[in-house]
């Protein structure tokens, strides 16, 4: 293995098809963990995959297969949604979430959508406003799973319901909130989440390489650059400031940020010297 960093970056240089969201959310641990033992966190899933096959008769149907994968993941192994701790950074980490089995609804929607496959039943992911969930689609309808509370089973007035849950101020719930997202954008919420909690707590260091990791995952990054840069800034890395910051100025199309970046250029560069 490379450095952390690296073994991301090289992971998400291959073509999104190929892209297993399980192995990325290992490589983000290691943002918090460089020495991760990533073979013992296949280890687990491996178990908890052969569990819910052993279970499992060919004359099952996807009813069964959800039950059975509910039963082995929330009663016998005991993964929950950390209520009480929700923004707990472990919580989105998915190493920390197999060793304490408590997790917030992308982590555990990770989890249980790469045992799902498994055993051959595909599920989709939703980022539905503020609660991840996962698509099942039917001959006849579409299912959604919600792993952070047991794997409910809802139909789409019961995202609506949940929806209203996460949200008491009333957003309108629209159709398009449970259309499928692709595993890039996965990867970007799961560092999203991270990245609203480390920059909360002002833990700069690791907020940088959340940022890093980002960065070559957004179709437009010039914002993330730019945060980049002020945090650089902060730690009085004014060299790395200065490339962030000149490149922003150099492509950003916002004429009122990029005269307040250009005001501040002159004196990073007196900072470097």
């Amino acid at each position: 293995m490379g450095t952390a960093l690296e073994d991301y970056l090289n992971l998400v240089a291959r073509p999104e098809e190929g892209w297993n969201l399980f192995e990325l959310s290992l490589q983000v641990c290691r943002i918090g963990d460089s020495r991760l033992d990533i073979d013992s966190c296949h280890g687990i899933l491996v178990g908890i995959t052969s569990a819910v096959a052993d279970q499992l008769t060919p004359e099952n149907n996807t009813y069964d297969v959800i039950n059975t994968l509910n039963a082995v993941l929330f009663d016998e192994l005991g993964f929950e949604g950390n209520e009480s701790d929700y923004y707990n950074p472990e919580n989105s980490y998915m190493s920390c979430m197999l060793e304490k089995r408590k997790g917030i609804p992308i982590s555990l929607s990770v989890l249980y959508q790469e045992v799902a496959s498994g055993v051959g039943l595909k599920l989709l992911p939703v980022a539905m406003p503020g609660h991840f969930l996962l698509k099942c689609v039917m001959p006849s309808r579409e299912l959604f799973i919600d792993p952070f509370n047991r794997g409910e089973i809802l139909l789409e007035e019961g995202c609506q319901e949940r929806l209203e849950q996460v949200y008491p101020e009333k957003i309108e719930f629209r159709r398009e909130f449970l259309k499928t997202v692709s595993k890039r954008e996965v990867v970007s919420r799961m560092l999203m989440n991270l990245k609203q909690v480390y920059r909360q707590q002002n833990e700069t260091a690791l907020l940088l390489e959340i940022l890093e990791r980002r960065i070559p995952l957004l179709p437009d990054p010039l914002p993330e650059i730019l945060e980049r840069g002020l945090v650089k800034l902060s730690r009085e890395n004014y060299q790395g400031a200065l490339q962030d910051l000149e490149l922003f100025v150099k492509e950003t199309s916002d004429l009122r940020m990029r005269k307040l970046v250009e005001e501040r250029l002159d004196a990073i560069r007196l900072l470097r010297n």
